[in-house]
């Protein structure tokens, strides 16, 4: 599981290039960029997007989570996550 903005990023990311994954978030390539170094702080549309695209990812390779404490996990990273990510300054969208 990522840790860090830059590993969900990466993550969700997988074999697309950072132009064809921004296109696909509809930002510049730099702002991606700059995310993925962490010199810029994820909004939560970027962060909701990788999110979605890492649980088709598990869905589509895993199945269906199975039990209620993976479920749980799943959760509290991604709350964790969105909690790092809100305190970081964004100056692009």
């Amino acid at each position: 599981m990522p840790k860090t903005q830059a590993e969900l990023i990466r993550l969700a990311r997988g074999s697309l290039t950072q132009a064809e994954f921004s296109r696909n978030l509809g930002i510049d390539r730099s702002c991606l960029s700059r995310y993925e170094r962490e010199k810029l702080g994820v909004p939560i549309k970027v962060l909701n997007h990788c999110l979605s695209a890492i649980a088709a990812q598990i869905s589509t390779n895993l199945g269906p989570i199975q039990s209620i404490e993976q479920a749980l996990a799943h959760a509290r990273q991604t709350v964790s996550l969105l909690e790092v990510s809100s305190q970081i300054p964004s100056s692009c969208s």
